[in-house]
């Protein structure tokens, strides 16, 4: 029970911090982690679920349930809907492993 305790005071703090406008860049280093951080730029551009929804021309239980599954329903097109509306410049990096085929560059000098 400690441990919960501890983790709802971690996530108490940060939406504090959300509210409060920090950080300035949020960041995501996978797919999965843009739910979250559409979730964290939602609050901390002090906007509720309606407001989101308003803005998407969908219900607030729309909001809701993609934010309790973590967009997990979502489409990639909606994802990328709801980081637009939110104003939000995502930008994606992703480098290649090395190919079968590749061989490695030896350096000679």
């Amino acid at each position: 029970m400690t441990a919960q305790l501890e983790d709802l005071l971690g996530e108490l703090r940060t939406y504090e911090k959300l509210k409060r406008g920090q950080p300035r860049i949020l960041r995501a280093n996978s797919v999965e982690g843009l739910a979250t951080l559409l979730i964290k730029a939602r609050i901390a551009l002090q906007l509720t679920q309606k407001d989101l929804a308003d803005r998407l021309g969908v219900k607030e239980q729309q909001v809701q349930r993609y934010e309790a599954t973590e967009y997990s329903s979502a489409s990639l097109e909606r994802v990328g809907e709801v980081a637009r509306v939110l104003g939000l410049e995502v930008s994606v990096g992703a480098p290649l492993p090395r190919r079968k085929d590749e061989k490695r560059q030896v350096a000679t000098g």
